[in-house]
């Protein structure tokens, strides 16, 4: 499972190495507890997965996905189409972000939750992310993390899922080293970098 964000009522946004085969999946939106009906759900299947036509499986550099939905999304109560940054404007660094997802909760082991659960993570700057991960950062990367002090982070289960920072999702998760470790802040695609590739179709 691949987290998303709904981006109009016919599209929808994730991560490229959530990439499979469009028949056979399921977008829901307003999904907050995945062991009951919480009434508020809306589900499509999907006629198309678009991923970045530059996206590297090795570097996960343009880990970016576009899905075009078979039905409508309609905004409700629950349902509000993602609001995204304009083109190459970013928090600034040290800004805190919401990152949410029903991904591993536990830093050694695991626990999958139910409930949709949430942090806050600062943003870091990408020259202190590339120290940490030794040059493997790209511009279309942005990362969040406590520096030294770890426990704070996105994890697997949580791939494809929005980051908002100051009222739009400005990133996408992508990849790390471990989850909420010290030395190893989580990995977001930089959605502000991609703003001419989802225009594209949205």
């Amino acid at each position: 499972m691949c987290g998303g964000s709904i981006l109009s009522s016919n599209y929808a946004m994730s991560a490229a190495h959530c990439n499979t085969a469009a028949a056979s999946l399921t977008v829901t939106a307003a999904d907050f507890d995945l062991s009951a009906n919480d009434g508020t759900e809306q589900a499509s299947g999907v006629t198309r997965t678009i991923p970045h036509s530059q996206y590297n499986t090795n570097t996960l550099e343009n880990d970016i996905m576009l899905l075009q939905l078979s039905s409508t999304i309609s905004t409700s109560s629950s349902v509000q189409y993602a609001n995204l940054p304009a083109a190459n404007v970013d928090p600034a660094v040290g800004t805190n972000c919401r990152v949410s997802g029903w991904g591993n909760t536990a830093i050694v082991g695991s626990n999958y939750p139910d409930q949709l659960y949430q942090v806050e993570v600062p943003l870091i700057s990408n020259a202190d992310c590339n120290a940490a991960y030794g040059g493997d950062i790209y511009d279309g990367m942005m990362c969040l993390g406590l520096l030294g002090t770890g426990g704070k982070d996105s994890c697997q289960g949580d791939s494809g899922g929005p980051v908002e920072c100051n009222g739009a999702i400005h990133g996408v998760v992508s990849w790390g080293i471990g989850c909420a470790y010290p030395d190893y802040p989580g990995v977001y695609t930089r959605v502000s970098h991609y703003i001419s590739f989802i225009n594209q179709y949205v």
